[in-house]
Parts: structure tokens; C-alpha cells; sequence
């Protein structure tokens, strides 16, 4: 195709612009303050004039002109935009004009100031409605896989949820769920609705099924639960199966005069979500939360002062049994079978069987930074088979002064169940883990999802070869 190039033959741009040096209103406001003063010199002339000086005949001249001169002066300003600076200097003038000038001129202005907060309003809410997010662009917290295990789930501090595909090994983001003012720190999905808790307070429920949005959608939530507290944790109970109504445990952290809490909601089929108990009487913040299963359905939670609660998921909440594992905040757990296995701040992770009332530990692992995240492969069984992923890294505040750094901080290690010994990592990130999802279902012999304070989102084999992720490298 030929080129075309603009010359003064065809176009130009400046010749077509519609700028003008200097507009109307900037003249009008000139001749405004140029007839304001001509008033003023007549009022110093009135005054000498009421004070007995004789005026020349010129200067009479002058304060005769004076009526017509308002006149002149109430056309001009009527004119005047109504947020000009020209009025308010001229306060002594303005009072001089007839009453309905005056009138006219602060409605005027009342109308301009209404104009002008209605153009901010409408500027906030376009800069505050969500757009479509091709990945996140600050930390991602956490990750969840929908049920076919087609598509993964994230939300981040960017204030967003993303859907994203694993049909390639470039994971491809499909559909943002916008709606949240505060960080996003949780998220779980079942087969009808994603939930997703904030910093903002909230819990909103999306429309699970990814089919249901075009690509390149931005979700509105179908229902919002204003929960309290800065919710941090969420967990769809696993034993509701497609039961009608279902429960989802949450936990929040205290925001103002609001206390941390663990919850337990019950949902209907339409989103409409009731709280059966709260618990407020912990030893602070839930980390983390498991639901456990048995004679009696159970809540495990893990907390800052290293140890983890068994609670009854029935009304009240009762406390079962509180179980010291750790020398610093126990940060993350994960459930297989009757193991529960915890990861914690004291670089140590450890299993113990929750299916005997001593919760005896079966194994521990101990590595050589803060662990943030633990994940079990399907096939774990402590000191038999199976293995346990952990991850973390020091803390992004003290990353850029530490003396420590470990060259593979921010890997994934993938350690042998009976051996202990590290067989693999999941490589790439250059930020501190904060959540793993085992993904039995994903790749020849099952995989790993990391989410990082770098933003980004990668799928490792359990062999540690990179299987997706949401960069090209």
C-alpha cells in the first residue's frame, strides 16, 4: 500500500486545530476588571467629591457616567464563567450591581460549582470502574482451581480476581472479577460460585462457571455479604457435595472496632448467605483454615503464636483442642485423608495425624527460610509415599536488607514423604511465595500452583518442570 504523508498539500494540523490563543471568557474577564476599575476611580472621585474638593469638570463627568457604567459592568459579568477569579476580587463592585444581577451571577455560579463536582464524581467512578486485567499487576495472594480443573482462580492486592485457562502452557486470563476496594486475600470456588474476601470487608460471590462470560469479560458479583474485618481466609466446606444450600467457613482479621472472627455461612442455591457461628475468642488472627471430617464435622485454624485450633463446625464453635506445633506463626495448612500438615514462619513444616485424640505428629520437615505455604500431592502418606510442597522466602519488606538471602529463596521445594529429602523445585519466581494448590489433575503426574509477591502465577510438575505459566519466561 502506498504511503501517505501529511504536507501542507493534504493536511494539516495545524491549520485543522481548533485552538484558539486566547478565548472569549479570558477577554471578557479582561474587559471586566478594566471596567471595575473605571468604577473604582469614580467612587474615589465620589468620595473626595462627599468630602467637599472641588471637581474639574472632567472628573464630574466621570461620576456622572456612573449608572451607566454599572450597566455596562452587570452585561459583562453576567457573561463571566461562574468559577472566574475576576468576581471574587471584586467583591466591593459586585455589591453595587442591581439585586437580580446578583442574583443571576451566584446562580451562576452555584451552577458551575455543581457542574464542576458532578465532571469530579463522574471522573472518580470511571477511575474507579474496573477494567479487563490480562494479569495482575501486584502481589497475588491467593489460588484456587475450579472443579474440572480447567481453570485457576487468583486475587491480589491490584483489587481484582482473575479467571484464567490452562488450555496452553501460557496461562491466558479469561475473565476479571472487578468490584472490591480493598486487596483481595482470598478466594475459593465450587461448582456454582466463586467467592472472593477483601481488605474492603466484603464477600462477593461471582459466577463460577467460566462459559458463562465472554472472554475478555469484566464479572459483576451477584450477591456481596458485608462480612466485617479484613477477611483473609475462605473455604468452601468439602463435604456439602451439590447439596442445595452450602457452607463456606471464612476468617477475618480485625479492622477498627471489629474483631477477628472465624465464621461459618451457610448459601443457598441463589447466593442469599446466613451466618450459623462466629468464633471471637482466639488467640488472634486465622491464617488459615481447613475443614475436617470424622464423627463430627471439625475446623482447623492456624495461628501467629504457633499453635493450630480444632474447633466443632457446629453452633456455638465449640473449642475441641488446641495443638502447639511451631516456635513462630503457623501460616499455612493443608488436609489429606486424616493428615493435616502445617507450614510456619520457624522454617518448619510438620504432619500429624488429627484422626486420634493425642494428634500425635507423624513427620516433620525443616528448611532454611520462613515457610508461607505447604501443599501434599494426592497420593500423601506421611514417612510412606507422596510428597509435601513448601514454600515462602523471606518477607518483601526485609528482602532488599537481609544477609541471608538463600540463592533459591523464592522456590517451591518439593520434598520426598519418607525420605525427607528434597527431590525437586518449582524455579522462577524472585518474590516470596504466599500460596501453593496442589493440582492432582494437572499434568502427566499431577503439579503445583505458586502465586508471589512478584504477580506472577506458575504450574510446576512434581518433578519441578515448568508446566504454565502467566509470563513467557
Amino acid at each position: 500500500a502506498q504511503a501517505i504523508w501529511f504536507t501542507d498539500a493534504n493536511m494539516s494540523w495545524r491549520a485543522e486545530s481548533t485552538f484558539k490563543p486566547s478565548s472569549s471568557l479570558v477577554e471578557d474577564e479582561k474587559e471586566y476588571m478594566k471596567l471595575a476599575k473605571k468604577l473604582r476611580d469614580i467612587l474615589k472621585l465620589e468620595e473626595k467629591s462627599a468630602n467637599g474638593e472641588k471637581m474639574a469638570t472632567n472628573q464630574l463627568e466621570k461620576i456622572s457616567s456612573k449608572n451607566a457604567l454599572l450597566k455596562e459592568i452587570a452585561a459583562v459579568a453576567i457573561k463571566l464563567p461562574g468559577d472566574t477569579d475576576a468576581l471574587g476580587k471584586t467583591q466591593d463592585v459586585l455589591d453595587l450591581l442591581p439585586n437580580s444581577t446578583q442574583r443571576d451571577i451566584e446562580k451562576k455560579r452555584q451552577q458551575n460549582q455543581q457542574r464542576k463536582e458532578n465532571r469530579q464524581q463522574q471522573q472518580e467512578q470511571e477511575r474507579k470502574k474496573p477494567i479487563f486485567m490480562t494479569r495482575h499487576d501486584r502481589p497475588i495472594l491467593d489460588v484456587c482451581v475450579s472443579t474440572d480443573s480447567k481453570h485457576l482462580y487468583t486475587c491480589s492486592k491490584d483489587k481484582y480476581a482473575l479467571c484464567w485457562s490452562m488450555a496452553d502452557k501460557l496461562l491466558k486470563a479469561v475473565v476479571t472479577f472487578g468490584g472490591h476496594t480493598g486487596a483481595v486475600f482470598a478466594l475459593d470456588v465450587n461448582s456454582t460460585w466463586l467467592i472472593t474476601g477483601s481488605a474492603d470487608g466484603q464477600v462477593m460471590f461471582w459466577d463460577a462457571n467460566p462459559s458463562k462470560h465472554s472472554p475478555g469479560t469484566v464479572a459483576t458479583a451477584k450477591r456481596t455479604l458485608d462480612h466485617g474485618g479484613m477477611v483473609r481466609v475462605l473455604r468452601w466446606c468439602p463435604f456439602d457435595g451439590d447439596k442445595e444450600n452450602r457452607r463456606f467457613a471464612s476468617a477475618s482479621e480485625k479492622l477498627g472496632s471489629t474483631p477477628p472472627k472465624i465464621a461459618v455461612w451457610e448459601v443457598t442455591s441463589g447466593g442469599a448467605a446466613t451466618q450459623l457461628f462466629a468464633i471471637t475468642e482466639m488467640p488472634g488472627k486465622a491464617n488459615d483454615l481447613q475443614w475436617g471430617g470424622g464423627a463430627k464435622t471439625k475446623l482447623f485454624s492456624a495461628h501467629d503464636n504457633g499453635y493450630v485450633g480444632v474447633w466443632l463446625a457446629e453452633a456455638p464453635g465449640q473449642l475441641l483442642k488446641t495443638i502447639k506445633l511451631h516456635q513462630g506463626p503457623v501460616s499455612s495448612l493443608a488436609l489429606s485423608g486424616t493428615t493435616l500438615v502445617t507450614s510456619s514462619h520457624d522454617r518448619t513444616a510438620a504432619a500429624l495425624d488429627v484422626s486420634q485424640p493425642t494428634t500425635p505428629t507423624l513427620s516433620t520437615w525443616k528448611w532454611n527460610r520462613p515457610l508461607n505455604a505447604v501443599a501434599v500431592s494426592d497420593d500423601f502418606r506421611p514417612g510412606e509415599a507422596g510428597v509435601v510442597i513448601v514454600a515462602g522466602g523471606k518477607d518483601a519488606r526485609d528482602v532488599t536488607r537481609a544477609t541471608d538471602m538463600q540463592e533459591d529463596e523464592f522456590d517451591a521445594k518439593v520434598f520426598d514423604s519418607k525420605t525427607g529429602e528434597p527431590l525437586a523445585a518449582g524455579t522462577g519466581h524472585f518474590g516470596p511465595i504466599h500460596a501453593l494448590l496442589s493440582l492432582p489433575r494437572v499434568g502427566p503426574k499431577g503439579s503445583f500452583a505458586s502465586v508471589s509477591e512478584d504477580g506472577c502465577l506458575k504450574v510446576h510438575g512434581l518433578d519441578g518442570e515448568l508446566i504454565h505459566s502467566d509470563t513467557l519466561v
